[in-house]
C-alpha cells in the first residue's frame, strides 16, 4: 500500500485489487491510522475502486480527507484507490 498522485493530481492509495476485499480493507485500514483510530473500512469496485473510511472523530477524518485528497461525508472519507504498480 503506498500512496501516490493520481490524474489531476488528486492523491490516491494503491492496493492490490486482485486480492478479496479482506485484504484491501485491511491494507487500507493500516494506511489510514496513521491519521486516527479507524471505525471501519468498505471496499468498493464498481464503478471504480474506492474505500469509505469511517474514522472514530471528524477531526481525524479531515486530516485523513485532507493527505489523501478525499472526500467527507461526516466522519467517512472517500478515498480512492488504484492498482499497486509492480516495482521495476
Amino acid at each position: 500500500m503506498s500512496i501516490t498522485k493520481g490524474p489531476k493530481d488528486f492523491t490516491m492509495l494503491q492496493a492490490d485489487l486482485n486480492a478479496h476485499d479482506y485484504y484491501v480493507a485491511r491494507a487500507v485500514t493500516l494506511a489510514s491510522a496513521r491519521f486516527g483510530p479507524v471505525k471501519s473500512v468498505r471496499v468498493h469496485r464498481n464503478p471504480a475502486p474506492f474505500a469509505l473510511v469511517e474514522m472514530v472523530n471528524r477531526e481525524h477524518a479531515y486530516e485523513l480527507a485532507f493527505q489523501l485528497g478525499g472526500s467527507m461525508f461526516g466522519n467517512s472519507v472517500l478515498v480512492h484507490l488504484e492498482p499497486l504498480r509492480k516495482a521495476a
